[in-house]
């Protein structure tokens, strides 16, 4: 007959396990110095296993204790008794294991609220690092501070698309698809860091970034240009790499716009205006394997930039626009000194 479990959990329990056993003792009818003695062991072997749990029982002519497992009690697996326990002491034995006392009560409490702390910390250390991942640094510390997020700013916006993916989709496998997607455009993402540009978005197989947010900067035309020409760079390498048919097409355009943080379960930080609008369709009315830009960038241009006149292009709500097509950069000559 099973009369209690003992679940240790912790070396701070072991003070309250080995009291239990001593009185379970005492009460089934042993001397209180050869109980002190037993649980005294007991409780130095479960020093070396903190997880274990006790189980007491009584045979079935209740002349015989037995505490399990026999791992850690030893010798004093089985206690013969001086004499067969009746209904009121096995009772009184079940209420002595079960029972709880007020140190017990307080140590059970502040472990449980330790791992609760604990369990909120990880929580809340999952959900800064889940913002961080979806939203600039300084988005998510005004988003913690309640703020709403909704920025006007003067900005460049970069639309890149990847040209003849539709197209290899149709032929490799769904795992290959993904692979050459995710190559891409971790390349692309390691590049807009490193011109300081924010990504925005992928949808399908384009890419969009813009610089001047959420931040101002002041050069945030000529990084866009830059981020553009190491873009087309970048898929060079990688067509070489791969022997794969994939060329990029890529726009670029600057003016106001507006930034801000929308949904409420999937956060997203995202920009709207016009010229988003334009900047898409420099990227879409553009050339493969060329970056193109409007006459805004290139009216902002810094002088480093080799540039051809792509002319007027009609763009849908907006009519003609001129264009240009951004080559490279001027390399810099150093006069010799006579």
């Amino acid at each position: 007959m099973k009369l209690g479990t003992l679940s240790i959990g912790s070396s701070a329990v072991l003070p309250f396990t080995r009291d239990k056993i001593r009185r379970s003792l005492i009460a089934a009818g042993l001397r209180s110095v050869f109980a002190a003695q037993v649980s005294a062991m007991i409780s130095q072997n479960l020093r070396a296993h903190p997880d274990a749990e006790l189980d007491v029982e009584i045979d079935e002519d209740r002349r015989r204790l037995m505490i399990h497992p026999a791992r850690i009690t030893g010798r004093y697996h089985t206690l013969p008794l001086p004499a067969a326990l009746d209904d009121k002491k096995i009772e009184d034995l079940k209420d002595i294991l079960q029972s709880l006392s007020r140190e017990e009560l307080l140590q059970d409490l502040e472990q449980k609220v330790e791992q609760r702390t604990a369990e909120l910390k990880h929580e809340r250390e999952r959900s800064e690092r889940l913002l961080k991942n979806m939203l600039p640094d300084t988005i998510a510390q005004r988003m913690k501070a309640g703020e709403m997020i909704a920025d006007l700013h003067e900005a460049s916006v970069l639309f890149a698309d990847i040209s003849g993916f539709t197209a290899l989709a149709r032929d490799l496998s769904p795992e290959k698809t993904v692979e050459l997607l995710d190559k891409a455009f971790r390349r692309f993402d390691d590049i807009a860091r490193h011109h300081d540009m924010e990504k925005i978005k992928t949808i399908g197989d384009c890419y969009m970034a813009a610089a001047g947010i959420p931040e101002p900067q002041t050069d945030h035309v000529d990084r866009a240009v830059l981020m553009g020409l190491d873009l087309l760079q970048s898929i060079n390498d990688i067509r070489e790499e791969t022997d794969l048919a994939i060329d990029v097409r890529i726009g670029v355009h600057t003016g106001p716009l507006v930034a801000g943080v929308i949904g409420t379960r999937k956060y997203s930080y995202d920009v709207w205006g016009d010229t988003v609008n334009v900047a898409s369709r420099m990227e879409s009315h553009g050339v493969v394997g060329a970056l193109q830009v409007s006459d805004a960038v290139k009216q902002r241009l810094g002088a480093g930039f080799k540039t051809e006149d792509r002319g007027h292009i009609e763009i849908k709500n907006r009519g003609r626009i001129r264009t240009w097509i951004v080559e490279g950069i001027i390399p810099l000559t150093v006069k010799s000194a006579e």
